[in-house]
């Protein structure tokens, strides 16, 4: 049997989570849910990153390298579109929601969850840091005129996606109104049994953590990289994240 080594709370095992249940596939739960259990982590992916998934002798790491793995081992059903156009398109929009859209949405999360201090203190980053998920959310609105899922059908696209959007919403970002198109995508992708069911995973591990002493996703030391790094220098946060990094209040990837 398949064993996936994730957290709840991570938007990128939220997105394999969502394709296994999708495709019927069984899997066995490895949840790394403190500091303590990094060491299983460890010896699955030398990154310490999650999500993994071990297949027999073989391990693949990073979501979208599982994504892959699994349309080529499960390609039934289908989660890529079979037209090469929306195939690409589909890809397209991962990297935009795995990339861009992931950084925006943990800049909110940064002043809602992790570092509610700097509501306070960093006031100005604060309101950029809402700008700069609007901005995304309004590139994903005009990415579905005229469409009911980003890529033709539904498709990993809005699988990716949908993390990022419904986690933002819980902490206070929803979608705005006006923003008609992905408004009704939101609604449309929540009903979908393989969404709703990660989704209650999700808010299931963050009401555990309340209480959790060693978290494996800990507010005293964050995980900073690639388009989070440039995220937080467009809303004015670089200084800090230098700072924070002598602090050991952050790390960088190994």
């Amino acid at each position: 049997m398949l064993q996936l080594f994730d957290h709840p709370l991570s938007p990128f095992a939220f997105k394999v989570r969502v394709l296994l249940y999708e495709k019927a596939i069984a899997f066995e739960k490895n949840e790394i849910q403190t500091e303590s259990q990094r060491h299983a982590l460890l010896e699955v992916n030398p990154l310490g990153e999650v999500p993994a998934l071990r297949d027999g002798d073989d391990v693949i790491a990073d979501s979208k390298v599982i994504a892959d793995y699994l349309e080529d081992r499960w390609p039934t059903p289908p989660l890529l579109p079979s037209n090469p156009a929306d195939r690409a398109r589909a890809r397209r929009i991962e990297l935009l929601a795995d990339g861009p859209l992931d950084a925006a949405t943990l800049m909110v999360a940064l002043f809602k969850v992790f570092r509610p201090k700097l509501e306070a203190s960093e006031p100005t980053a604060q309101a950029a840091a809402g700008a700069l998920l609007r901005r995304r959310q309004g590139a994903l609105d005009q990415e579905l005129a005229g469409r009911e899922y980003f890529a033709g059908p539904f498709s990993r696209a809005d699988v990716a996606v949908a993390p990022h959007v419904i986690m933002a919403a819980a902490i206070g970002y929803p979608v705005p109104a006006e923003l008609e198109n992905l408004t009704a995508w939101v609604a449309r992708i929540s009903a979908r049994p393989s969404v709703e069911r990660t989704t209650g995973e999700a808010f299931a591990a963050f009401a555990g953590l309340q209480d959790q002493r060693d978290p494996f996703f800990s507010n005293d030391r964050l995980h900073w990289r690639s388009d989070r790094i440039e995220a937080l220098i467009r809303i004015g946060l670089g200084a800090w994240l230098l700072d924070d990094l002598k602090k050991g209040g952050a790390f960088l990837p190994e």
